[in-house]
């Protein structure tokens, strides 16, 4: 029953204060048509344990390939003066395209950002996902990648830039594990800054 954990958390200790990682736990349950999930997420770097957050939300799935979704993050992220709250409202729709050998996704999310110290913000994240429908190797891995958009409202403006590329293995009793390497791009001050995570996740 503990197989399928051993090589992720090998991978995850031996990342441990070397890089950049993230683990994320999704727990996600059906109920009728609709999708129900929580997240819990840790991201360290560089510097420490500095991103905590979870999330819950449901999905409805409307005509044609479509869902629509709505969510709220609680996130805290360290600074000077401790742990710094944010609250997200989200809303989102989804458009699913599925072609022979793979599978397209299309995502367009708006945050509400309410956070400590700083002004109520609000942004749009529009993410492309390509993932194969096919499982290669005799491990029987499901490759993927996705390029996300980032634009702040007030005004409209595109800063943040984020890729993922990883894999899916195969679903087992316990879950299904994702790993995959993100590497994003902020502009700040007219440059566009990068860093990098490597990132576990488990579905349940």
């Amino acid at each position: 029953m503990l197989r399928p954990l051993i090589t992720p958390l090998i991978l995850a200790s031996l990342l441990n204060g070397q890089f950049n990682h993230q683990e994320k736990m999704v727990f996600k349950r059906t109920l009728g048509k609709s999708t129900y999930a929580i997240e819990l997420d840790g991201r360290t770097n560089e510097t420490g344990f500095f991103h905590k957050h979870m999330d819950f939300g449901l999905h409805y799935p409307i005509k044609n390939d479509w869902k629509v979704g709505l969510k709220y993050r609680q996130m805290y992220r360290t600074s000077d003066d401790g742990w710094q709250l944010e609250q997200r409202p989200q809303a989102e729709v989804i458009k699913t395209i599925k072609r022979t050998k793979i599978k397209w996704q299309i995502r367009s999310r708006m945050d509400y950002r309410i956070r400590e110290g700083k002004d109520d913000a609000m942004r749009n994240r529009t993410r492309i996902q390509l993932k194969s429908n096919n499982q290669f190797t005799r491990f029987k891995l499901t490759p993927f990648f996705r390029n996300e958009f980032f634009f702040s409202t007030d005004p409209w403006k595109y800063y943040i830039n984020r890729i993922e590329v990883g894999i899916d293995l195969p679903k087992t009793n316990i879950g299904e594990w994702s790993i995959y390497y993100k590497y994003n791009q902020t502009l700040t001050d007219g440059a566009w800054e990068p860093a990098y995570t490597f990132v576990f996740k488990l579905a349940i």
